[in-house]
């Protein structure tokens, strides 16, 4: 990194124009689908706290951006890109983090950045290695999408989650974290979401979509386990995102063994190696 190299701020006016040079990187966790998911939310919420920054001003050249949604009460994200195969300006960019002097989750990123994201940790920013949460990144096709049938059992409605809700789904999220109910409830307010709810309207099955644009979040209470809610879930979500003429992904934990032979079943197939790094 130059003593040179700084981050500029993209002004919002020019966040689509940004989005439309990865229009055909739809299946890159960080490319179209997220940065139209954070024009979407502040265009919901311009309060949000979501900056797009570039390599001293220059992020048409080659697309290279970072994108940092930060927060006072859960984790602040990065996600970062470039159409670029030589990663010398993205990692510059990053690099430029430190003087933020903020601490990042890298959320959810392509496998191609991987020693990217490794090299950055080590030098820059702790004493050890980064931890890595490794993910297989699933896609289903429209084609597959529109062969789902749904068939919702009786006692059950499927309708958008509750906001109330929230607190219910971060207490047995597996990735809960000091703070991520606000995260959740971001998802809640601003992204497509499905929940399944008995005749008390309790809810017992959920799935939300991550801001990179993906399902994710998928969760079932014990209770009602073993009726087939999680490939409900999954399909009727699939169908949501589809109608609104997006594509389908989802990441799901590589040791997962069991919801990775649920979406294959189901017949998603795997496209990429997914990262989150802490």
């Amino acid at each position: 990194m130059s003593a040179k190299d700084s981050l500029v701020e993209i002004p919002r006016n020019e966040w689509k124009k940004l989005r439309d040079l990865y229009v055909h990187k739809d299946m890159d966790p960080q490319g179209y689908l997220c940065i139209k998911n954070f024009i979407n939310w502040v265009e919901i919420d311009p309060e949000l706290k979501v900056s797009f920054l570039s390599l001293n001003g220059d992020w048409q050249s080659d697309g290279t951006f970072l994108l940092t949604l930060s927060s006072d009460t859960h984790a602040n994200h990065l996600y970062f890109n470039t159409l670029s195969d030589n990663f010398d300006r993205v990692t510059k960019a990053v690099e430029c983090l430190k003087s933020f002097g903020k601490e990042y989750v890298f959320f959810g990123f392509s496998s191609r950045f991987k020693s990217l994201v490794d090299h950055i940790g080590r030098i820059y920013y702790i004493t050890k290695a980064p931890y890595f949460v490794e993910n297989v990144w699933y896609t289903a096709s429209k084609e597959l999408v529109d062969s789902f049938t749904i068939q919702v059992p009786a006692g059950l409605t499927l309708r958008n989650v509750n906001l109330e809700d929230a607190e219910t789904i971060n207490e047995i999220w597996p990735h809960r974290a000091p703070g991520s109910i606000e995260f959740v409830r971001s998802l809640i307010k601003y992204n497509i979401n499905l929940g399944a709810y008995d005749d008390n309207i309790k809810l017992v099955a959920w799935c939300l979509r991550l801001p990179i644009g993906s399902l994710g979040v998928l969760q079932v209470l014990e209770s009602h386990k073993r009726l087939g809610l999680g490939s409900l879930m999954v399909k009727s979500m699939a169908k949501k995102i589809s109608a609104a003429g997006d594509p389908v992904f989802t990441p799901v934990v590589t040791k997962n063994t069991a919801s990775r032979s649920m979406f294959e079943k189901l017949g998603f197939r795997v496209i990429d190696t997914l990262y989150w790094a802490y």
